[in-house]
């Protein structure tokens, strides 16, 4: 069995931060690093690009940080019985290493569910976060390995469009353009849409809207600003607009959601 023992869901520092265990720590340590930062492998410094994975077993030194403010990632602490450690150690990937899954925001949505649940009270909430976890490990290797099938003979333009959904989803306050993006890349707008929807299994303009809202319920949670100073800060240009799109994708409007969230922490 997997025992999940603390989590969090697209957690934001506000101040450059420097996180250092020397010792390492009693569990394993996964993060999901979605903000520019930096970690040290065998005493060397290294970057670390946004959407990328590093994974920290347990008692191994832990050093990683952040130089500039907002660093932002999912992290999970857990520990694994005799069998779940052999096969954890028959995956693809390697403990103190970079890792760059192909499809990460498909790691962050189970890491969300994960974090979801381990704060819930259901009467299976260890079953679930169990079996949860062990969905969360097969698809790190499943698109770790799609990665690096891709490194020598990867769809054509992957690459490009793997670092494009990256920045859309580091400012999707900015003002995209479908049309324009394509022209970037030297695409038809039909073509453009094509291969995002077949590289990452929706739209881009519906990858636009689902990193907007996800930044609208982040500031919902951590600030006081008004629905209209956060329509534009996500980049909408009227709150009413902003406010039909949130209870659309969320089943809440901006307030309600708030309310939850704030209650939440209480």
């Amino acid at each position: 069995m997997i025992k999940v023992f603390n989590c969090g869901h697209d957690s934001h520092h506000k101040k450059p931060c420097d996180i250092l265990h020397s010792n390492g720590l009693d569990d394993y340590l996964l993060l999901l690093v979605k903000r520019c930062a930096w970690v040290y492998i065998d005493d060397e410094k290294h970057i670390v690009s946004p959407n990328s994975v590093l994974l920290f077993p347990p008692h191994t030194p832990i050093h990683y940080g952040c130089d500039t403010a907002d660093y932002n990632d999912d992290w999970i602490h857990f520990d694994l019985s005799d069998s779940d450690t052999e096969l954890l150690d028959s995956f693809a990937f390697s403990y103190d290493t970079i890792l760059q899954p192909r499809d990460f925001h498909r790691l962050s949505d189970y890491a969300k569910i994960i974090s979801d649940e381990f704060h819930s009270t259901g009467i299976y909430h260890q079953s679930i976060i169990d079996k949860l976890m062990h969905i969360l490990l097969l698809v790190l290797d499943e698109e770790l390995k799609k990665s690096g099938a891709s490194s020598s003979g990867s769809p054509k333009y992957f690459y490009e469009f793997s670092k494009l959904r990256t920045q859309i989803y580091n400012s999707p306050a900015a003002e995209w353009s479908i049309n324009q993006l394509a022209k970037t890349l030297c695409l038809s707008c039909s073509h453009f849409q094509h291969l995002y929807s077949r590289f990452f299994g929706c739209s881009c303009q519906h990858d636009i809207i689902l990193a907007r809202i996800e930044l609208a319920k982040f500031y919902l949670a951590t600030t006081d600003m008004s629905i209209y100073q956060l329509s534009v800060f996500c980049g909408y240009e009227t709150d009413l607009h902003f406010m039909r799109q949130f209870k659309k994708y969320t089943g809440a409007t901006p307030s309600e959601y708030r309310l939850r969230a704030r209650h939440a922490d209480m």
